[in-house]
């Protein structure tokens, strides 16, 4: 690892893309403390509570309600204002959801097959339904108005309920591959699934009508965002060590393809602004062909694939965690600095940071980057806003 004293990082949204390494930044301590100082955006920690190591992390569309489950299947549910409201424990749980206003709570165990049951509780702890589905639980979501939930099986099934608490319903219907993820559009009334083995990305009605499908590469699995504003749908690849390939691709609501980019690297990870004018990823990539030093680079495009700016480089390790509405600043968790985030704009300045308790080991944001949800190594869940 590189020297602490000589650089910053930047965020998660791993992308292989260019093969040429980028500029090596040194910041240098008075510098560094005086941007600090000048910041405009600080990172501030709302509440932190102790909890159990969590499976996961969930927040409400809007950062109202906020949520985990903890290694024992232990599920806690707060308020935005740090409020416990319930825990309980669900036998085998990893995921949870959690509607816009609370309304339910989507709980289930991800890709095991002794534990097919999906569970919806109300926002008082109320268990208001439990359905048995067939096959294991590969992917679910929650609709942006909090009135329809979706899970895709293993028997490629995918699931459209509708918890009401008086009434719960669901339909299903078989699809071409098993779907490994799946998105609502921000109007509700579609759903996104992105199918494997015969690879694809397909659109439905909630009621089950096909409506437009895009088909590629066998094999690919891409992880589905949709834009805030519905727009664009982005679909990442993040790559692997032994394969150090990442496909990052935007399409139009409609299914036509906006751009694709393939990036020589891995561990990838990407986020798309709520207005869909921008897209950042971060990524890990080897310096040269045979060599096993790593380096990591973050990159913002704009809505038409053009680059609009990149930092990184063997003293710049950066991982995306969040990404501003404009584009013009990244919330990163530094590789060298495990227990620290920045808050970094296009000039490669410093605008905030923060120094938590422990190592980051999940971390969640909010659509518009402004709210995050961290667990940390010294067993604390951190809520914190940006700005």
């Amino acid at each position: 690892m590189p020297p602490r004293a000589a650089f910053t990082k930047i965020a998660i949204v791993c992308m292989a893309s260019l093969a040429v390494a980028g500029p090596i930044f040194l910041v240098f301590p008075t510098v560094f403390q005086r941007a600090i100082a000048s910041s405009r955006e600080p990172i501030i920690i709302q509440w932190k509570r102790p909890v159990g190591e969590p499976t996961c992390l969930a927040m409400s569309s809007g950062g109202k309600y906020f949520g985990g489950i903890d290694k024992n299947g232990v599920v806690y549910f707060y308020t935005q204002s740090g409020q416990p409201i319930w825990k309980k424990r669900v036998t085998g749980a990893t995921d949870m959801l959690i509607a816009k206003n609370g309304q339910s709570v989507l709980v289930y165990s991800r890709l095991n097959p002794l534990f097919k049951d999906v569970y919806f509780f109300c926002s008082d702890g109320r268990l208001l339904w439990t359905h048995h589905v067939d096959g294991s639980v590969w992917a679910g979501a929650v609709s942006a108005d909090g009135t329809k939930a979706a899970v895709t099986t293993g028997k490629r099934y995918i699931y459209i309920y509708k918890p009401d608490p008086h009434r719960p319903k669901f339909r299903r219907w078989r699809l071409d591959g098993i779907g490994h993820s799946v998105a609502f559009t921000p109007n509700s009334e579609r759903v996104l699934i992105g199918t494997w083995q015969k690879s694809e990305l397909d659109c439905f009605s909630v009621d089950g009508d096909f409506i437009w499908r895009n088909r590629h590469s066998t094999e690919n699995q891409y992880h589905l965002q949709t834009s805030a504003d519905g727009k664009t749908i982005l679909g990442l690849l993040p790559g692997a060590r032994r394969d150090p390939k990442i496909d990052l691709r935007l399409w139009k609501s409609d299914g036509k393809t906006i751009w694709s980019r393939t990036l020589n690297g891995f561990d990838g990870c990407a986020l798309v602004s709520p207005q869909s004018q921008y897209v950042a990823a971060s990524y890990a990539t080897f310096v040269s062909k045979g060599s096993r030093i790593i380096e990591r680079k973050i990159v913002v495009f704009k809505s038409d694939g053009r680059v609009w700016w990149e930092k990184g480089g063997l003293f710049f390790g950066p991982r995306l965690v969040a990404l501003s509405p404009s584009g013009s600043s990244v919330i990163v968790q530094a590789s060298d600095e495990e227990n620290s985030l920045y808050n970094i704009d296009r000039q490669g300045r410093i605008l905030s940071k923060l120094r938590l308790g422990g190592a980051v080991r999940r971390i969640i944001s909010s659509e518009d980057g402004h709210q995050l949800l961290v667990y940390c190594s010294d067993g604390l869940l951190y809520a914190m806003r940006v700005g």
